[in-house]
């Protein structure tokens, strides 16, 4: 199996140097990935510049002892931009699965439409592979356990490809927080929370009366609706959440329908 593994999180992130440990052994893995953090930026492509690509030797400075080496390309652009270059140009031969992650951050509730992660992952089902986004619910930025999170990652990722797993689909997989040795309580699969976010600034006023807002980084939910993936999430269970990606409404489609004639 040749699997591309890209991210948001930039080709010299820890929890891409760890997934890639632990995938390693699925097949002929190809790690395209932007240069830089993506974060946030969606489904975001490049169309007005041309696109730097590099060969990159990992695992770079932030991997540290214990993770894989390996070569990929980095690509000066979006997380979106890395998977439609590795399948038209960079990676030789078909492509039969797409993994982006591990992101430094979960992506569950309405967060899966801000995600880069999620975005490249979303960019190989519009072109027919089945692909995975997975994603680490972060509690103490000091301390990540970026093997364990990629132990679990694995686990679930191999559970996800022994199961009904079909292309133009996304699977999100988000690992609660482990902190302090903590384990997963288990695996849920559930539904999107459709809770809207938090919005949070730190505000600092300029000399000439003007204001900067600076986002905040806590993720923080109007709502933990029960049965949902936040909800587990917060609960300590990995989950995972099958995504499409036709948007159009279904019960509201036959109305207009109707009204327009």
């Amino acid at each position: 199996m040749r699997i591309l593994l890209t991210n948001d999180d930039g080709i010299e992130a820890p929890g891409l140097q760890a997934l890639y440990k632990a995938i390693a052994d699925l097949g002929e893995v190809h790690v395209v990935a932007p240069l830089k953090v993506q974060s946030a930026t969606s489904h975001a492509v490049t169309f007005h510049r041309p696109i730097l690509v590099a060969k990159h030797e990992g695992p770079g400075p932030e991997g540290g002892a214990g993770f894989e080496n390996y070569i990929g390309t980095s690509v000066d652009a979006r997380p979106a931009d890395c998977v439609k270059l590795a399948i038209a140009h960079l990676v030789p031969g078909p492509i039969d699965l797409v993994i982006s992650g591990i992101n430094a951050g979960a992506n569950v509730g309405v967060n899966v439409i801000y995600s880069g992660t999620v975005g490249a992952a979303r960019e190989a089902a519009f072109m027919g592979l089945p692909a995975i986004a997975v994603s680490q619910h972060i509690g103490d930025w000091d301390d990540i356990r970026w093997e364990a999170s990629a132990r679990h990652a694995g686990e679930a990722i191999r559970r996800v490809l022994d199961g009904p797993m079909t292309p133009h689909t996304v699977m999100n997989i988000n690992i609660p927080v482990l902190d302090d040795g903590a384990e997963p309580k288990g695996m849920k699969a559930a539904p999107i929370s459709i809770s809207s976010m938090v919005d949070k600034y730190e505000i600092t006023p300029a000399e000439d009366g003007s204001f900067h807002y600076q986002t905040c980084n806590a993720m923080t939910f109007r709502e933990r609706e029960p049965g949902t993936d936040v909800a587990a999430l917060f609960e300590g269970y990995i989950t995972l959440t099958p995504l499409q990606h036709d948007v159009t409404d279904p019960v509201q489609l036959p109305r207009w329908c109707e009204h327009i004639g």
